[in-house]
């Protein structure tokens, strides 16, 4: 059993749970090494044994890249869940903790069924609080992301001109990631332009065609080993077409600015907020959108730049900054970078210039 689940197990014991049921994909995968299809197995970590339960397409995958585990397949009628409900009741386990909240009502039933006098329970959040302290070898693997999307945004600006479709700029997109080394895109990548969808915080690339004028705003990131970065620029065509636009570029430049200048160990996330959200309403705007997020296996994961949260940031966290100000029937800005959080302060892990590039 690897150092990381030992941690579970001391976890559970102080909480006096006999068994725990795991189901997220990128948290198995980080607990255990398994790099197969999220959602194709499930794990029960019990004191005597650590359970990892997939199907017949995946055993001998999680027999290679898996150490310490039992692995079983479940049988015909079963299922992940069927399977993990015999285990425990195998086991003897009367309090047993179910991690996560994304579990189906029918999945917990077919636990339950199988165990009808043994207490579940919702686990404490263990694993989200030690994937929020990246290692050196997570630190390198995500820096190596975030250069292939540096470099991929670089070369795309190239494709970027009247005539081509949102949809054209996403596409190549992947292109560039996948040539340098990316596994394409680690969430749907934004493509907004213009004043009706640059307007639209998450929108959903279009077959709109850029114009002469637009602000376009792209937010976009790839996977490199299983790891995420995720950045976001928003560039003018020419001139733009609403002079507002350029007031709101120098806000939102200005906000990140002032947010990742204060980045350092013990800020708290309340504060950081406070820094943020506070340049943009004093300057007469609104962030419709959380101003950032720390990432990893997966592309949103704790702590989130919130002002109800009073986490405090701690060295090998890696966060975003992304204030970003929208209004309908002008268009949209948002800047967006990855920094890590080093003993001292932090350092920049995305470097596109901050500047507004025309093309």
């Amino acid at each position: 059993m690897n150092q990381r689940l030992k941690v579970i197990l001391e976890h559970m014991e102080s909480d006096r749970l006999e068994g725990l049921i795991i189901s997220k994909g990128s948290d198995i995968k980080y607990l255990t090494g398994f790099t197969g299809e999220y959602g194709t197995s499930v794990l029960l970590v019990t004191g005597k044994a650590c359970y990892f339960v997939t199907d017949n397409r995946f055993t001998c995958q999680a027999v290679q890249e898996t150490e310490g585990l039992e692995v079983l397949a479940y049988g015909s009628g079963s299922s992940y869940f069927k399977q993990i409900g015999t285990l425990i009741k195998e086991n003897g386990i009367k309090v047993c903790g179910i991690y996560g909240k994304d579990l189906s009502y029918a999945d917990c039933m077919d636990v339950k069924n199988l165990n009808p006098t043994a207490e579940f329970i919702e686990a404490n959040p263990y694993i989200e609080e030690m994937r929020a302290v990246k290692t050196p070898e997570e630190i390198e693997t995500i820096q190596n992301a975030c250069n292939i999307s540096v470099r991929s945004f670089y070369a795309l600006l190239d494709v970027i001109k009247p005539g081509v479709t949102e949809i054209d700029i996403a596409n190549e997109l992947e292109y560039q990631f996948r040539s340098r080394g990316g596994s394409g895109f680690c969430f749907a990548t934004i493509v907004a332009s213009g004043p009706d969808n640059g307007a639209n915080c998450h929108a959903t690339a279009s077959m709109r065609r850029i114009q002469q004028g637009d602000f376009v705003t792209i937010d976009f990131g790839t996977y490199y080993n299983d790891y995420c970065s995720d950045i976001t620029r928003t560039v003018a065509i020419g001139k733009a077409g609403n002079p507002e636009l350029y007031k709101m570029f120098e806000v939102v430049k200005q906000a990140k600015d002032a947010g990742e200048k204060r980045l350092k160990p013990g800020l708290a996330m309340s504060e950081l907020s406070k820094i943020i959200t506070g340049f943009i309403e004093a300057n007469g705007y609104k962030i419709p959108h959380g101003p950032g997020h720390s990432f990893g296996l997966d592309i949103h994961e704790v702590p989130y730049i919130s002002a109800e949260n009073s986490y405090q940031l701690q060295a090998g966290v890696i966060h975003t900054i992304e204030p970003g100000i929208y209004i309908p029937g002008v268009g949209g800005v948002r800047q967006e970078d990855d920094y890590l959080i080093t003993d001292t302060g932090y350092r920049r892990l995305t470097h596109i210039t901050d500047d507004l590039i025309v093309l």
